[in-house]
């Protein structure tokens, strides 16, 4: 048997994820995985049988490696159709950032979106008839065209002459600073990789302030498994407030940690929004705070300014306030819901009464 050739080879925008399409001279698959989480797996979607389509999936050849074609029962064209050619090919990235799209002149041949590999389900293939082990017919194409169109139109925007960016900066830092005042300090949090983002650093008569802008240019991923709605649920910004007296080794190491979780749906493929607690590593050796292990993320908790985030893309944007709690708060959250906490904190100044 021939080895299957590469059509197409890609890496995200992201840099976490790359899609593959192969074929061989009996059929063509979309390939998905990641280039570091392992948990992520390997994700495949049918794309075309070249050569006529079997009567059976041919299980046994799928377990030696061997990709499979699409039995004819589940095959629009039982035949087999002509060879991909790529040329004619491109891969377009979902801008969750875990999902991609394979168009033939513009026309979407076959899709991995994100809830690939969960209950059976790979992915969506144009020339599939029902649903299948390999893929399933994409039964209203209405609603994935208009995702195609935001993902062109989202990954256009950010040209080499022109991105969201200055606009979502400035939108940010007056939002702030109309209720916080001026920023003391103002840190680069993207390591100089896409997407561009940063914290500030503000001194208020109430406590320290840090606060994140740009999180929330790019949404996040596997909200839709959860709401029917994404659109309230799918971009944060990060927020704290830490007492004025806490040693500046904390709030750095504080800063530090919260600029790692302002990536973290996007390297673990999940989300963050209100009620969610996380571990939290940014205190340990300090005697006075080391209880604080983990953060209750929370939109508007009590003590919190009203900072007006602005909408970006025409999306809400959550700011989640990282609260510092106890193991044992952590514990209650997982037994009662978050609610249980958030009813017992009066104010965002954990670090200053404990």
């Amino acid at each position: 048997m021939s080895e299957p050739e590469v059509l197409l080879h890609d890496v995200s925008p992201h840099g976490n994820l790359e899609a593959v399409v192969e074929q061989d001279h009996r059929v063509a698959h979309l390939y998905l995985r990641a280039t570091e989480n392992e948990d992520f797996g390997l994700k495949s979607c049918w794309v075309r049988n070249i050569a006529p389509a079997p009567d059976e999936l041919d299980v046994a050849g799928m377990q030696e490696g061997i990709a499979p074609m699409l039995p004819k029962e589940h095959c629009a064209y039982p035949q087999g159709q002509p060879p991909l050619d790529a040329g004619r090919l491109r891969l377009l990235w979902l801008p969750e950032g875990d999902g991609v799209v394979l168009l033939e002149d513009d026309e979407m041949l076959a899709i991995i979106p994100g809830w690939s590999g969960y209950k059976d389900f790979e992915g969506y293939a144009r020339d599939c008839v029902g649903e299948s082990r390999l893929c399933w017919k994409l039964e209203s194409n209405v609603e994935w065209d208009r995702r195609i169109s935001e993902a062109d139109a989202y990954w256009n925007a950010w040209g080499e002459e022109s991105s969201p960016w200055p606009e979502c900066q400035d939108a940010f830092l007056a939002a702030y600073e109309k209720v916080l005042g001026p920023h003391a300090k103002y840190y680069g949090i993207d390591g100089d990789n896409w997407p561009p983002k940063a914290m500030i650093r503000i001194d208020h008569a109430d406590g320290i302030y840090l606060l994140t802008l740009g999180v929330s240019l790019r949404p996040q991923p596997e909200v839709e498994m959860y709401y029917e709605d994404p659109t309230d649920f799918r971009r944060f910004e990060l927020a704290a407030c830490l007492p004025c007296d806490v040693s500046e080794e904390s709030v750095g190491r504080f800063a530090d940690y919260l600029s790692g979780q302002a990536s973290l749906p996007w390297t673990n493929f999940t989300f963050l929004g209100h009620g969610h607690t996380v571990p939290c590593d940014a205190f340990a050796g300090d005697d006075k705070l080391e209880q604080f292990k983990f953060v209750l993320l929370a939109e508007s908790p009590a003590g919190a300014p009203e900072l007006n985030t602005p909408r970006m893309s025409g999306e809400k944007v959550s700011l989640l306030w990282a609260i510092p709690i106890t193991g044992d708060e952590q514990a209650l959250a997982q037994r009662e819901g978050s609610a249980a906490v958030l009813g017992q904190l009066e104010s965002l100044l954990r670090l200053a009464s404990d």
